[in-house]
């Protein structure tokens, strides 16, 4: 048998490596049995009342009144020195302080170095300081909530791929619904474990390992594992490439499922095992083979994942069929998760009852069909299944079928767009080795994970001809838009409440969430501020609050962004700056 490839004006800034900060003193004893991290030295912003006009601080002119108050601040700045070195013996640090001052980074400025040195001002004295404040940080305004998405999915972190391909966006969110979200959001969204020590098996045609997107080296191994050709596995001339293909099959189905950008598990461990191929076929011999090398050589139990992109009928219960069956069943029975492409006949398989589809049919195999992604496709009309792909009873869940690569080709660094349930299966195997990841201390099994795999997927389904399936998702259903527009509630339009009280992630409802909402509720039974475990405010949320310290933006979102406390803030329920 033949396997087939399935193809205020703010004057100064400056630091003070120091405990705390008064504005005329400084306390020597405050804090002096805490020990301070470095990370604790901030810096500062000083705010002066300033007597001697406007200072235009990118302005060329040189009148007096510029001179006068840029001399007037830089005596002030003088002062504070002063006050610090004067006061250093009592610093907890007092040889940093040293340090500081010999490199010129807490010296007086030097009248000799400034142009304005004929100027004397006059009653100079810190009560023209009006406060010293630590300088915040502010982050941009993001239209998602991190908080949400660990809330929903129990990730122990998160990482944000942003304007990532369509392939890995849509893994990461419910169904895209065009009548409740404004605009398609692109992210693709993981845990931060990303894979990290599982291991990603792949047997196919060649590999090319030797650029960015398995650069991460530091963090996990990437390698070749061992060409098989002739029914004979060998580990000779193995470094970042192996194997020999026109195809480059191999290298977009590691890229699919590993990639640094194009990957769905970027930190897992990757080991490719070459097989010689005729045209676009394999030999089952070959294929045995190599299975057989995993098996006694690459499975770790329950920490690995062995992708096969390729598949072919045969006769029930021949020798073939045995063969394949028998070794793929010892994989799993060490502990190895087996995902397996469907095909791309467009056919129902696991109806007959002559012929079987090896490996997508056996037992030991998790089978992955695909959903239409292709570019040129709308992203409404992505969920259904590709109608190039195999589907039916033995196919345990779709991914998309057409993905996005970078692989070297012919020397050089391409970019392409490849279809098939070859790329759909890598997909899905990097999604389950950030599934394992993350959850180190659980023992995987097929079962395990497939289990996992139709829960997560069990909302997000499709149909064709009556056969039913689910799409692939990594446990993240909350779909947002990436212009922060909506026209509902619920999880699939940014998991907005559809009532003041209603904070269940699950409940979706394609009602005006504004309606209903607007009912002044900020005083609760006890007279106090109501203030939201979701960290939703404002008028469309009950009147809710923000916790201190906290500023309500104008999506009803709690949060310390630039445009929360500023541009976008609603000072009635939060601070804003």
């Amino acid at each position: 048998m033949k396997f087939i490839i399935q193809i205020s004006s703010i004057i100064g800034i400056f630091s003070l490596l120091i405990n705390n900060t008064y504005a005329k003193s400084i306390n020597p004893t405050s804090n002096v049995d805490k020990p301070k991290s470095k990370k604790d030295d901030n810096y500062y912003l000083i705010y002066v009342n300033n007597t001697l006009g406007e200072i235009n601080l990118y302005s060329d002119s040189t009148n007096q009144k510029r001179q006068e108050s840029f001399i007037f601040v830089e005596s002030l700045i003088n002062e504070i020195n002063d006050l610090i070195v004067e006061n250093k013996d009592t610093y907890r640090n007092p040889e940093k302080i040293d340090e500081i001052e010999e490199s010129s980074k807490l010296q007086k400025r030097n009248d000799e170095d400034q142009k304005l040195n004929t100027f004397k001002t006059s009653n100079l004295s810190l009560d023209n300081i009006v406060d010293i404040i630590p300088q915040r940080n502010f982050s941009f305004h993001e239209y998602y909530s991190k908080e949400d998405i660990l809330n929903e999915t129990h990730w122990k972190n998160l990482s944000v791929r942003e304007n990532a391909d369509l392939h890995l966006s849509l893994i990461s969110q419910g169904k895209y619904d065009k009548q409740k979200i404004g605009k398609y959001d692109s992210n693709y969204y993981y845990p931060s474990t990303a894979g990290k020590d599982i291991d990603i098996v792949i047997l196919d045609s060649s590999f090319n390992f030797n650029y960015f997107e398995f650069s991460n080296t530091d963090d996990r191994i990437v390698k070749c594992a061992a060409n098989v050709s002739d029914g004979r596995p060998s580990i000779k001339d193995i470094e970042n490439s192996c194997g020999h293909s026109t195809l480059y099959h191999g290298e977009s189905v590691s890229d699919t499922a590993a990639g640094l950008k194009h990957g769905a598990a970027s930190r897992a461990n990757v080991y490719g095992v070459s097989v010689a191929t005729k045209g676009a076929q394999f030999s089952d011999t070959d294929l045995l083979a190599g299975l057989q090398f995993i098996y006694e050589k690459l499975v770790r139990p329950h920490k690995t994942v062995i992708n096969l992109s390729l598949g072919g009928k045969d006769i029930i219960n021949s020798e073939t069929h045995k063969q394949f069956d028998s070794v793929l069943s010892a994989i799993e029975e060490k502990g190895g998760i087996i995902v397996a492409s469907a095909g791309n006949d467009g056919e129902l398989i696991g109806k007959s009852s002559n012929s079987i589809f090896i490996p997508c049919e056996l037992d030991s195999v998790i089978c992955v069909g695909g959903i239409t992604t292709s570019q040129k496709t709308s992203i409404e009309n992505v969920y259904k299944i590709d109608q190039y792909s195999n589907y039916g009873p033995p196919v345990d869940v779709y991914a998309p079928f057409y993905v996005i690569n970078e692989i070297i080709k012919e020397n050089r660094i391409q970019k392409i767009e490849v279809p098939g349930t070859s790329f759909s299966s890598p997909l899905v195997a990097g999604l389950v080795a950030t599934i394992m990841g993350e959850n180190p201390n659980v023992k995987y099994t097929k079962e395990v994970i497939l289990k996992k795999l139709r829960e997560n997927g069990k909302s997000e389904t499709i149909s064709k001809n009556n056969q039913s399936g689910i799409i692939a998702n990594n446990g993240k259903h909350i779909v947002y838009s990436s212009d922060g527009k909506y026209n509902g509630c619920g999880v699939y339009a940014g998991n907005r409440p559809c009532s003041p009280d209603d904070n269940n992630n699950s409940k979706d409802n394609s009602k005006d969430n504004s309606k209903d909402n607007t009912k002044d509720n900020s005083e609760g039974n006890d007279n106090k501020p109501i203030i939201r475990k979701d960290g939703r405010c404002g008028p469309n949320y009950g009147n809710a609050v923000c916790k201190s310290g906290q500023c309500c933006n104008s999506n009803g979102r709690c949060g310390t962004g630039l445009f929360d406390c500023f541009f976008d803030c609603l000072p009635k329920y939060g601070d804003c700056y």
